[in-house]
């Protein structure tokens, strides 16, 4: 399609878009899409040859089987796999907010951090989830090391609800060798001895302390019998974001428009290796929020007029081939040194990467193949930041409101599921609520760090917003917890009343932006927390409210 312009723009979108929005949907960090457009517009610097395509293809898929070859070697050499580290760090901040339980400030202080530890392992989880029957029992294992590590937070929660200090010694001590029998893989050779006498209230968290240990015992018979998949698979998670309220959904539609314009003003302007304009655009669009997108812009344009140079410097020399492969493979080394810590830096380096690759690839190693570059990326810049300023000027903003209220309604529906007197008994429905109650934090969680890194945002009035979110989130992990209980507290219909008109009122608060009249809530005979965090959201309106 080199030869058509339109079919080549038409397809050069479709294979920008679709991996944009299936690496967004699923949380993958790294410019992973960006390698589509650079795979699928290579052709342009090759000669015409139809006769040749399937050559061409079979080369490149075989570069990325190697690649892929690698990449399964190195995880198979690797000591720990990335899901391995999330559950490592759950249990070490489980271990350090048991040690600090009984400083009600510095335990407030780490459970905030807490929240983001578990939000990071439930994207590892669900980035590497496949269908049940095809997990390995090593996954298995750390996917229930991982829900029981949420349970005990949960119980943590409650406890700091009830205000049950101090916690006795002998759970801090327990806390600390499962916690460090989890991290280095069960290789604790000490057995536990000590007897375990304390009051009744810290009964569940000891017992979950006491699934941790026989986790790590079990054989692999009683973990495919314990295993219980509760988090959503790559469909599941995609399908959920196919809406106009997923910040990730409009993302991708701001980003077909830029990049649409990006390709029309390349090709209709006919500028010689057009496809570095929507590549320099598309960099510019993968920032996780507008100002991080604009800082992308301006170390693209500054990294690649220094690659330029550099590269130019180089080429002045006539470098012979297998010379200019080793500075390929030099420069593509340093691109993974630098790229996730120094932007700017690493931009240099991949410019100059890409323009070998380039004049290799039609055996041109000139000054002709370096220059004209920097008018294509600047062009390119120019349209991504536009289009930044005019289409994502306040989006999060105005859909954060909207999208808190979503997750309030969420969480009352999965309550009154969980605590109503007409129990339900099929918990496969509970199970379906709490996926679509985790796509709906995250999308909450996205709004926010968006709304927050937005141009004409009024900062103060949206990080006002974070306690509230903070409290939903812990209010999923109370639910969650309860789904699991068979033994759970059902309420009568006047506190059922009672806490659905709370959690409507607070939606409704979100809804309009009106003012919001705080409402006492009777205890909950289980999971105090939840009466607790629904006090601190009303609390926290009336302070927005007079903000």
């Amino acid at each position: 399609t080199v030869t058509q312009p339109l079919m080549f723009g038409m397809l050069l979108l479709v294979v920008t878009v679709v991996p944009y929005f299936i690496f967004s949907a699923l949380n993958i960090p790294g410019p992973s899409s960006t390698f589509f457009i650079v795979a699928f517009s290579l052709p342009i610097n090759l000669p015409v040859a139809p006769e040749e395509a399937l050559m061409r293809g079979i080369t490149m898929f075989a570069g990325g089987l190697l690649a892929t070859l690698v990449v399964i070697v190195n995880i198979l050499i690797s000591k720990e796999s990335a899901e391995f580290k999330a559950v490592k760090n759950e249990y070490s901040i489980i271990k350090q907010l048991i040690a600090q339980f009984n400083d009600e400030q510095a335990f407030a202080t780490t459970s905030r951090k807490a929240v983001n530890v578990f939000k990071n392992a439930d994207n590892q989880f669900i980035a590497a989830s496949l269908p049940k029957g095809k997990k390995t029992i090593k996954f298995q294992k750390l996917l229930i090391l991982h829900n029981l590590a949420q349970g005990m937070y949960a119980e943590l929660l409650e406890l700091n609800a009830r205000n049950n200090r101090p916690l006795p010694i002998e759970i801090v001590e327990m806390a600390t060798y499962i916690s460090d029998m989890v991290t280095n893989k069960g290789q604790n050779n000490e057995l536990w001895r000590k007897e375990i006498s304390v009051s009744h209230v810290y009964q569940n968290l000891i017992d979950y302390i006491f699934r941790v240990d026989e986790i790590m015992h079990a054989n692999d018979k009683k973990i495919v019998h314990e295993i219980d998949i509760r988090i959503p698979i790559y469909g599941q998670h995609m399908y959920q974001n196919l809406t106009l309220d997923s910040i990730i959904f409009k993302n991708t539609l701001r980003y077909i428009v830029i990049m649409g314009v990006s390709i029309f003003v390349a090709l209709m302007f006919h500028f010689d290796k057009a496809y570095w304009i929507p590549l320099s655009a598309h960099t510019v669009l993968v920032g996780r929020h507008t100002m991080h997108s604009l800082e992308r812009a301006g170390a693209r344009g500054i990294g690649t007029v220094l690659g330029v140079v550099a590269l130019s410097l180089i080429l002045i020399t006539n470098p012979s081939v297998p010379v200019a492969i080793a500075l390929l493979a030099l420069t593509a080394g340093i691109t993974e040194m630098f790229v996730g810590a120094n932007y700017s830096f690493a931009v240099i380096f991949i410019t100059i990467q890409v323009l070998l690759l380039n004049g290799l690839a039609s055996q041109h190693l000139t000054l002709s193949i370096a220059l004209p570059r920097i008018t294509d990326v600047m062009v390119g810049v120019i349209i991504g930041a536009i289009g930044l300023v005019i289409l994502g000027r306040k989006t999060a903003s105005s859909m954060l409101p909207n999208s808190i209220g979503e997750v309030v309604r969420a969480e009352a529906k999965i309550f009154h599921y969980l605590f109503s007197t007409n129990s339900y008994d099929k918990q496969e429905e509970g199970k379906k609520e709490m996926l679509l109650l985790s796509v709906k934090l995250n999308n909450m969680s996205r709004v926010y760090d968006s709304a927050n890194g937005e141009i004409f945002n009024h900062k103060i009035a949206i990080q006002n917003y974070y306690p509230t979110i903070y409290a939903l989130e812990e209010i999923s992990f109370m639910l969650t917890r309860a789904l699991n209980n068979n033994k759970r507290i059902h309420i009568d219909d006047a506190q059922m009343g009672e806490y659905l008109v709370a959690f409507e009122n607070i939606a409704k608060h979100f809804d309009h932006n009106n003012y919001l009249f705080v409402k006492d809530l009777s205890t909950l005979p289980q999971y105090v927390y939840i009466t607790e965090a629904l006090m601190n959201i009303q609390h926290n309106c009336t302070h927005t409210n007079n903000a």
